[in-house]
């Protein structure tokens, strides 16, 4: 078992053995946000025939260059089918998105046509395939609609819709199960008696599982539970999550349990404490090629443990990149304080016109929850830092999930 490694060296080794998830076909309906585990082509051409772009009148190209009166001799309402080629000198009126007659040119915008009883008058000029869809133009056979491991967005899904895909192969959504060690923690429901907490950090792991795309497989309080009995819904778990992860207990006091738990489990314990604060006190290992991961029982620690060990692994499951974006940006605030270890700050990262900015949130201790309210971003301050001031350019983590501000004047959260 490796001790005290550097955060690029967890990460690596608990993904050594991470593979995608197999895939699976589900509806389309449900298919939103999931990656897709093929690349997906056109199985036609999108619109299928040539189409009108709004209400109006068809024009052959032999009366593109106006000065001329046409025959109407139909008007097709939305669906219908044209039952004749259009002629030079007749026009038929059609709906926006209707299907185009053989011979049609250009579409006249209805507001711009003079009609007369059956004739239609225009005099200026109109270029030939104005105001139509031609066939195609969205998307030919067997372009590339969609490559392997993309996540699908409301667009993906609306242009599946129009070729009637109904099922869509996406990599299974990694089931995750989260075991809260603290004896003393209570699920947040429960009013706590004295000596006891609620647990935030379960619900905490809970979302940002789901927006990782996984799945909750159980959450479960080793506090509520005799030894023998947790080590029994400890074995059921192990059997339905891709991934464990435990929260607490990971440090080396006399009442921290995880690494004795983890064993006695079966977990094979390949590293214990990271080069991190906060975080240092997390761990990995596998048990029968699943990844186990410990992580502290501090909000803010557990936290950006999560994002460094669990989120890339649960990425991975599920083909997709680590999405650990790096971007150096101008930190807005000063910092004086200096440290021994590697550091991770949450910040705001923001844009202001055109360079990247990032704010020191509010709230930066391992045990507090303030600066979890609207961080988007990891300030990575290296091992050995000295204080900055204002203006400095600093390495920021983008945190997978969260959305970045486009903001050309920022005030920042209020403290």
């Amino acid at each position: 078992m490796l001790t005290n490694v550097t955060v690029e060296e967890a990460r690596e080794i608990i993904q050594g053995l991470v593979i995608p998830l197999q895939p699976e076909s589900i509806s389309l309906v449900d298919s939103l946000q999931r990656i897709t585990a093929l690349d997906i082509v056109a199985p036609g051409d999108l619109p299928p025939c040539p189409r009108s772009a709004m209400d109006g009148f068809v024009i052959h190209n032999s009366n593109l260059k106006g000065a001329c009166e046409l025959l109407v001799n139909d008007n097709l309402s939305p669906g219908t089918i044209p039952a004749s080629i259009l002629k030079p000198g007749e026009t038929v009126k059609v709906a926006t998105g209707g299907i185009l007659p053989a011979g049609s040119a250009a579409v006249i915008p209805e507001e711009n046509a003079v009609c007369k009883g059956n004739y239609l008058f225009f005099k200026k000029e109109i270029d030939p395939g104005a105001n139509i869809k031609p066939q195609g133009e969205d998307f030919k056979e067997g372009d590339l609609i969609l490559r392997r491991n993309t996540c699908l967005n409301p667009g993906a899904l609306g242009v599946l819709a129009a070729f009637g895909q109904q099922k869509v192969r996406v990599y299974r959504r990694p089931a995750v199960a989260i075991i809260c060690l603290g004896q003393e923690i209570i699920p947040y429901h429960l009013e706590p008696q004295k000596g006891q907490v609620r647990d935030s950090n379960g619900l905490l792991l809970t979302s940002l599982v789901l927006q990782d795309g996984g799945q909750v497989a159980g959450l479960e309080y080793v506090g509520l539970s005799t030894r023998d009995s947790f080590m029994d819904t400890l074995e059921g778990l192990f059997q339905k999550a891709d991934l464990v992860i435990t929260i607490g207990g990971a440090a080396n006091g006399e009442y921290d349990q995880a690494l004795s738990i983890l064993r006695k489990a079966g977990v094979k314990i390949v590293f214990w404490g990271m080069q991190a604060k906060p975080g240092s006190h997390c761990g990995g290992g596998f048990r029968k090629s699943k990844p186990v991961i410990a992580l502290s029982g501090n909000p803010s620690a557990c936290v950006v443990g999560y994002h460094l060990l669990a989120s890339p692994v649960l990425r991975k499951m599920q083909g997709l990149s680590s999405g650990q974006d790096r971007i150096m940006a101008v930190c807005v605030d000063n910092y004086q304080k200096k440290g021994n270890a590697r550091r991770f700050l949450w910040g705001q990262m923001f844009l202001d016109i055109d360079t990247w900015k990032v704010k020191i949130l509010p709230g930066q201790k391992s045990s507090m929850l303030k600066s979890l309210l609207c961080y988007n971003s990891l300030i990575d301050l290296p091992a050995g830092y000295p204080p900055f001031e204002k203006g400095s350019v600093v390495p920021v983590i983008r945190v997978p999930g969260t959305s970045l501000a486009h903001l050309s004047t920022y005030q920042g959260p209020k403290t």
